[in-house]
């Protein structure tokens, strides 16, 4: 095992009873029955009255990931058929026409009336009451419009990483030739996003696309 593999768990690890993130520990580290194990930081930090995660030895995730990994292998023309579809039904949960070029263009209206009212004021034409209102009621309007432009901006730009992820996932078990011996950091980094400890014996593997694998252990 290469050293990074050691530590590719990092950050990756959280407490199914909590949240919190799990910590690497070593445990006996001056004597020849060394152990590297995860242990929930509100459990290290607080005690067991907070939280009673138990650690896992961290030779049993890899392990686990091993196990994940060679059942996607193995069955991977299904399982890269139903990440296809999951993307797809993502890419078209939206309505058809791009609501972004509708609120573009009700926002060049928003702005187009906003300058008629200032020429209106210019020229006297409009009373000085009428004209605050107005602009408030339409200044309000535009920002609101922002914001959705803005937040719509954001769930594009949230589903073009997925869909990246999806087609790196799906590169990875397409080039694959064989299935995993051991525990490989590369891998489990391209793939995984989080796992999570419900119990020492109970995972669920979160996949960069955001698909869930339980791995229970016998």
């Amino acid at each position: 095992m290469s050293d990074s593999s050691k530590y590719a768990l990092s950050s990756k690890v959280y407490c199914g009873c909590c949240g919190a993130i799990f910590k690497r520990r070593t445990w006996n580290s001056n004597n020849p029955s060394k152990k590297v194990v995860w242990q929930c930081k509100t459990y290290v930090n607080e005690g067991k009255a907070v939280c009673d995660a138990k650690s896992v030895d961290e030779q049993i995730l890899h392990s686990a990931f091993v196990r994940v990994f060679n059942r996607m292998y193995e069955n991977k023309k299904e399982f890269i058929k139903t990440l296809e579809g999951n993307i797809e039904s993502v890419l078209s949960s939206k309505v058809e026409r791009d609501p972004l070029v509708e609120i573009g263009g009700h926002m060049q209206q928003l702005k187009s009336d906003l300058k008629e009212l200032v020429n209106l004021k210019l020229r006297n034409q409009i009373d000085e009451i009428v004209y605050d209102e107005e602009t408030n009621r339409l200044s309000s309007e535009l920002n609101e419009l922002r914001q959705q432009m803005l937040t719509l901006e954001q769930e594009k730009e949230q589903q073009a990483k997925i869909k990246e992820r999806v087609d790196e996932i799906i590169q990875v078990l397409s080039l694959r030739e064989d299935i995993l011996e051991q525990f490989d950091d590369s891998l489990f980094n391209a793939l995984v996003e989080k796992i999570t400890i419900l119990s020492p014996a109970h995972f669920v593997f979160t996949l960069e696309s955001g698909m869930s694998i339980d791995e229970i252990l016998d």
